[in-house]
Formats: structure tokens, C-alpha cells, sequence
């Protein structure tokens, strides 16, 4: 375990103002908002408050207050149960995530010894320069890396690639996760079931996700195919970094982050170069699938199902199929980046379902 300090370069800082200011604007069908992808005005505005008012050196002092360690290539931060025998507990984000996602919450678990990596190929993590980085190796990477922290149980949490994550370290290792809370289901875990077997409800909530689908996953199947080809554009303009991202963020949210926030987390992005690399994700997991069997291992599902682009909100029936749901919390507000719009309530559920699993 090394200790680490965030600092990025002026230099680094000064050419990304640059190339923000210099964007070369494309042109927009007048009237049409969101429907074609990011909207002009929106993004024009995002732009223009991190070429010239938002602070990096504000958030790495910030940043700074936590305990940073990398481990074998993984960053991390640890931060310990003030009476020093808190629950130990791994948070995985997702994409277009990082670990910033988790900052807020951080005070309000005070009952845990928190442990919030980077994804490989995010932010401070570098990614290994192969091809198989799927759930199932990060959850390996992450039983390592509790382990080397001292950590023989231990609960884990997460949404979006985070609930994945999570969900392989229940399944290959039951006998160390004392419980798993997640935000969302991931796409590629899903139950199999024949339509003869669901409920009404189920076929209902399944027909707005293929609607979802059909409308949302242009950027799924580009990245689990052919995520070098766009990396190369994202990982040269800023803006159209934040195009990119920006429009997840505002699509799958139910109220969009502050600029601040958006603008913190595409710098980590910028300045790390990890954009290409994130979205390797999907091809990894695309290429190297693994099919889940039932989750034993007790688990929670809080459902924030307000996105701007509304999934739906699955029915508690269908993830018991895949999932041994011991605690089921409906809310009403927060969509996809859960604990970025509602830290204190993914922070209240996740200490109500780790107090009642012990």
C-alpha cells in the first residue's frame, strides 16, 4: 500500500482551457432540444463555466482531506469507522462514473471502514493492457485487495458496472461478503426466464426497458465493439468529452449534478487520459461474458428509478429470481448515479442493511 497525492500539472490544466476555448461548435436543428443527443445551448454553457469559472485546485484540496493509497495498480480511498471497529464495506462506481461519486457519502458512514476504488482504466487506476478486465477479474482484484487491507468479511455496493462487481464477489466469495447493496441492475445480469413464467407486471417492466433500449444503448453497442475508434475523438476535445458524458448525466439523472460536480468528474477524466480505457468495459464484458447463478448472499436494492429517460422501475419479483433480496427500498427521487444525486439516502440504506444484517 502506497500513499497517494492528487496534483495535475498547470500545464496540463492551462492546454485544457485552451482547447475549450477554441471548440469548434457543430450546428443544431432549431427547436429540437434533446432528441438528436446533447443540446446545444446546454453544452455550450457546461463548456463555458469549466474553460473559465470552475476550480480543479479547489477539488484536489478536497480530495486531498481523504486517505489515497494505490495497491498493484489500483487506486483507492480508505477511510476508517471513527470508534475503529466499523463494518468494512467496498463501493464500486460505474461508468460514466468514478470514485468522485462517493465523496459526499463518505461522512455519513461513519459505522464503516469505507473502501471506494477506482475502476482498472479510470481515473487513477491505470487498466491492465489486456483484454478480459470483466466482473468477475475486478471482483478478484477487489477480494485481494480487502484482504491485503486486513479484511476477512466484508459487505460490497454499488451501482451500474458497480453492481456487477459486486454481485461476482458475492458469488465467488460467499464465504467473505456478509451482504451486497445495489443501486441498479446491470443489463448483462438479468434473470432468464420464459415469458410464459412472468407476471404481468414483469412483461410490462421489460417492455419499457427494450424501449429504453432502443432509444439509450447507441453508446453501449458502439462501446463494446468498437470503443478505440471513438476514444480517439473523446480522449482529443474536452468538449466533446463532455458531450459524451454530459449527456449520461443529464438523461440518467433525475435532477443533473451541479456543473461543479460534472466538471470535476470530466477533468479526472481529461487528465488521466481514461476515457478510452473506461469504455473497454463494455467490450471486455462483452467478449468475456459470464453467466451469474442465483445470489445467495443477503442483498439489498434501493430503486432510484427518476431518470430524465425513465427504465422503469423494476418489479421486486424479478430481481428475486436472480437475487436473495433481504431488504427492498423504493425511493422517490435519484436515478442511475444514485450516490452522486442522493448521498444521505444510499447512506441511510446502506447502514439500515448492514445494521439489520448483524
Amino acid at each position: 500500500m502506497e500513499p497517494f497525492r492528487i496534483h495535475v500539472a498547470d500545464e496540463v490544466l492551462d492546454d485544457l482551457r485552451a482547447r475549450l476555448r477554441r471548440t469548434r461548435w457543430p450546428d443544431q436543428i432549431p427547436g429540437i432540444g434533446w432528441e438528436q443527443g446533447t443540446e446545444l445551448d446546454w453544452l455550450r454553457r457546461l463548456v463555458s463555466y469549466w474553460a473559465h469559472e470552475f476550480d480543479w485546485r479547489a477539488w484536489e484540496r478536497k480530495l486531498n482531506t481523504l486517505n489515497h493509497f494505490t495497491w498493484e495498480g489500483i487506486h483507492f480511498v480508505h477511510q476508517r469507522a471513527a470508534s475503529g471497529r466499523g463494518v468494512p464495506l467496498i463501493l464500486t462506481h460505474g461508468w460514466p462514473s468514478s470514485f468522485l461519486d462517493y465523496v459526499d457519502i463518505l461522512p455519513m458512514l461513519e459505522d464503516f471502514d469505507v473502501v471506494v476504488p477506482s475502476l482498472p482504466g479510470y481515473g487513477f487506476s491505470p487498466r491492465p493492457p489486456e483484454v478480459g478486465i470483466n466482473y468477475r477479474y475486478v471482483s478478484a482484484r477487489w477480494h485481494r485487495l480487502m484482504t491485503e487491507l486486513g479484511y476477512s468479511r466484508y459487505g460490497a455496493g454499488g451501482g451500474d458496472f458497480g453492481a456487477g462487481v459486486s454481485t461476482f464477489l458475492a458469488l465467488d466469495r460467499p464465504e467473505s461478503v456478509i451482504g451486497i447493496h445495489i443501486t441498479t441492475l446491470e443489463s448483462d445480469l438479468t434473470p432468464e426466464v420464459d415469458d410464459a413464467e412472468l407476471s404481468d407486471v414483469e412483461h410490462s417492466y421489460l417492455a419499457r426497458r427494450r424501449g429504453w433500449d432502443a432509444g439509450e444503448r447507441g453508446y453501449s453497442a458502439i462501446q463494446s465493439t468498437k470503443p478505440q475508434t471513438v476514444g480517439y475523438g473523446l480522449n482529443d476535445s474536452p468538449a466533446g468529452l463532455a458531450a459524451y458524458l454530459g449527456e449520461k448525466w443529464y438523461s440518467w439523472s433525475d435532477v443533473t449534478p451541479p456543473d461543479d460536480f460534472l466538471c470535476a468528474t470530466l477533468t479526472l477524466y481529461w487528465v488521466t487520459q481514461t476515457i478510452t480505457s473506461s469504455m473497454r468495459d463494455y467490450w471486455d464484458n462483452r467478449r468475456y461474458p459470464i453467466d451469474p447463478t442465483y445470489v445467495g448472499t443477503p442483498t439489498g436494492f434501493g430503486v432510484f428509478a427518476h431518470e430524465t429517460v425513465s427504465e422503469g422501475e423494476p418489479p421486486r419479483s424479478y430481481l428475486e429470481r436472480l437475487y436473495n433480496i433481504q431488504r427492498w427500498t423504493v425511493f422517490p427521487r435519484g436515478g442511475h448515479f444514485a450516490p452522486a444525486e442522493e448521498p444521505a439516502a444510499i447512506a441511510g440504506d446502506l447502514t439500515a442493511f448492514f445494521r439489520d444484517l448483524s
